[in-house]
């Protein structure tokens, strides 16, 4: 045999891996996206698909932009992109898909924070998520916090404290 045709039996099945694995990935960005909406693609910044009858396109923006799903445009990095921890305004993190979305686009239990907040009171929420997470709210929003490794949020005691001192079920 030689080395044209090994390279192709291998080649092939590699291709078809890859093409399976970005189709799945376009499909999975457009489940539950109204028609004619442009989704974030996960892997990269610059690129986005076009959903329609839950199909997915693939496209990239031109030059150095990149795609601001918020906004639906292709935008200059600094305009509300989304860091470690840190959804920008108008994006919730989807922990079903770990990464942030734009908030319309997330189901989940968020925390509800009363709108006015007295200055000298703090007021923490509990995650519905995760056991070491928690959240103090500010002016009517919730500002996610993590308690140290080992530890879960204890939200009677309002603190973190050693796991087995806390009844947490999620």
């Amino acid at each position: 045999m030689n080395q044209l045709t090994v390279s192709k039996r291998v080649g092939l099945p590699v291709v078809l891996s890859i093409a399976l694995a970005i189709g799945a990935l376009a499909e999975e960005a457009c489940r539950g996206v109204p028609d004619g909406y442009f989704v974030q693609n996960k892997n990269d910044c610059q690129a986005y698909f076009y959903c329609r009858d839950g199909k997915a396109q693939p496209n990239k923006c031109p030059n150095d932009l990149y795609f601001n799903e918020l906004k639906q445009v292709c935008d200059y990095r600094d305009q509300g992109y989304s860091t470690v921890g840190h959804c920008s305004e108008g994006y919730l993190f989807d922990s079903t898909r770990m990464a942030c979305h734009p908030a319309a686009r997330v189901k989940c239990n968020t925390v509800q924070c009363p709108q006015q907040t007295n200055p000298s009171e703090i007021v923490y929420r509990p995650s519905v998520v995760r056991c070491d997470e928690y959240f103090i709210c500010q002016s009517g929003m919730a500002i996610q916090k993590l308690c140290a490794p080992g530890l879960y949020w204890d939200p009677i005691q309002e603190r973190c404290d050693l796991s087995q001192n806390v009844s947490c079920t999620l």
